[in-house]
């Protein structure tokens, strides 16, 4: 309670949250939104996961959805622009081949913004990589590579857990450091911010090769990133409505803080 009591200074916002439309989280917009105003906050964006023309991904809407999904978060703001200022979007991957289409999203007036969420990415080659399957450590540098590619384009808001690739069962090694690197020079040399994901405490600690810690965020990585002048959000990343802003939320505050990170809640 005592730390609920210290957060009140913050401006309340999120930026990363989901619906049931995405298969894979509970309820619907409309107690997203409810949440919202129930827990104070000022800002509420919905982003969803982005499908693509062909379908290639799972656990998120039908393509056939996307017009459907982008009208009743459009509808959801006007209904309760005097209670909460609602941001339609989505988090989606980086695929090269797809830039029309992220050009076409961002000239919709309904989408407002995209995130970046790489849960897969794509090799020099062009193969599509699962971070979720990452084999090795020495694929997290090619992930990071991959990541800053696409902060250049301009089409995408923040980096979603840029380092969810951590929660492979791997020792810290040279390559980790590697991809670190990669990670916070593109995102200094791009102004691109980077997300602090709550979602990652919700998980739990886990026991890995290095010890028991949460999948993400990895300290070693934001120790470094608190060294630098780079702009973080905190993310809920939420999949239920209870989740809007809730003790991992809270927590991902306090732990920024304690780093000397004080985290952006502006857009």
């Amino acid at each position: 309670m005592k730390m609920e009591k210290q957060m009140l200074e913050f401006e309340r916002v999120n930026y990363h949250g989901h619906c049931e439309r995405c298969r894979h989280a509970m309820g619907a917009a409309r107690d997203y939104a409810g949440e919202a105003v129930k827990k104070g906050l000022v800002r509420m964006g919905f982003s969803d996961h982005l499908p693509f023309p062909d379908n290639r991904f799972g656990l998120r809407m039908p393509f056939e959805e996307l017009e459907e999904y982008l009208q009743e978060i459009t509808d959801l703001k006007e209904e309760m622009r005097e209670e909460l200022h609602i941001l339609c979007g989505f988090e989606g991957e980086y695929v090269r081949e797809d830039r029309k289409y992220y050009e076409w999203l961002l000239e919709h007036e309904k989408c407002e913004y995209l995130l970046l969420g790489q849960h897969f990415y794509e090799t020099k080659s062009g193969q599509l990589v699962n971070v979720y399957q990452i084999e090795n450590t020495k694929q997290y540098e090619e992930y990071s590579v991959n990541v800053v590619e696409a902060m250049k384009t301009g089409y995408f808001r923040y980096a979603a857990h840029p380092d969810i690739i951590f929660l492979n069962n791997f020792p810290w090694d040279i390559y980790c450091e590697r991809a670190c690197d990669v990670l916070i020079e593109g995102a200094l040399k791009y102004h691109f911010a980077l997300e602090y994901n709550a979602n990652g405490f919700r998980r739990k600690k886990q026991i890995f090769v290095d010890g028991e810690r949460h999948p993400y965020p990895h300290d070693k990585f934001w120790d470094r990133v608190a060294d630098t002048e780079i702009d973080v959000y905190v993310g809920s990343d939420c999949h239920d409505p209870c989740q809007v802003y809730d003790d991992a939320v809270i927590m991902s505050y306090e732990k920024l803080k304690k780093k000397g990170i004080i985290a952006r809640t502006d857009w």
